[in-house]
């Protein structure tokens, strides 16, 4: 699988795929989007802004993740999972639950690739990393989303396809050409602006699909929780 580094902007908000446990319930939105008329179709515009003012009163979230990655040109299909945390500005860990899977983490200036097959760690600069600009802006706020992204409401086709009941799919493609990407498109739930599932769809045809659960708003993470350091018998290259 690719490395999941342009990925990781879209990651950083969206909401659980499926209802939270009672032991873990999503904290309230600060800012709730208002349901739509029976009937009545809401523009992409104002669904994007429902989703920036749900996360702008995020600092923190917590949850399990499940990651579809599909290439058709190789015919291939690949699933897996594991828990992500954020926390703003900038930080987040992504803990795959596979021991052949790399982890991620990122400081807010540093992120770190962890591949355990090989006993190495890639790390690489977030500033002016291009893969990961996206996320910056996208996860941790920065420019509004309406000013990055055209929006536009998504296909019957692909709202059938990743869509569900109760939600709105938007797709979103930057307005500076991404070389990693080509659009997103966020399942966005009409109550609340929240994001329960995200599609990435990359400029080699090849699809992430994620979905969260179990997702915990704000729960009050210590900053050193997202400071890596290499462990011993582990290679750090730098890139």
């Amino acid at each position: 699988m690719e490395s999941l580094s342009v990925y990781l902007l879209s990651l950083l908000l969206s909401s659980p795929a499926a209802a939270a446990s009672p032991a873990v319930a999503p904290a309230a939105a600060t800012s709730e989007a208002p349901a739509a008329a029976p009937g009545k179709q809401v523009s992409a515009s104002a669904v994007l802004a429902s989703v920036q003012a749900f996360y702008d009163g995020t600092t923190e979230m917590q949850a399990d993740f499940k990651q579809t990655y599909v290439h058709p040109v190789y015919g291939t299909r690949t699933v897996t999972t594991g828990e992500m945390k954020l926390r703003k500005p900038g930080m987040m860990v992504w803990d795959y639950a596979g021991e052949g899977d790399p982890d991620f983490y990122v400081d807010g200036e540093k992120l770190w690739v962890v591949e355990h097959d090989t006993r190495q760690v890639v790390s690489q600069k977030v500033s002016g990393n291009s893969s990961l600009d996206g996320a910056v802006k996208f996860l941790f706020g920065g420019q509004k989303l309406v000013k990055e992204f055209k929006v536009r409401l998504a296909t019957a086709e692909l709202t059938t396809r990743y869509g569900s009941a109760g939600h709105t799919v938007v797709e979103l493609k930057p307005k500076e050409k991404s070389p990693h990407y080509k659009t997103i498109l966020l399942v966005v739930d009409d109550q609340s602006g929240r994001v329960d599932s995200f599609v990435v769809r990359n400029q080699d045809n090849s699809i992430n699909h994620f979905e969260l659960a179990k997702i915990a708003l704000n729960p009050g993470f210590r900053a050193d929780l997202f400071k890596y350091k290499v462990p011993k018998g582990y290679v750090e290259t730098r890139e």
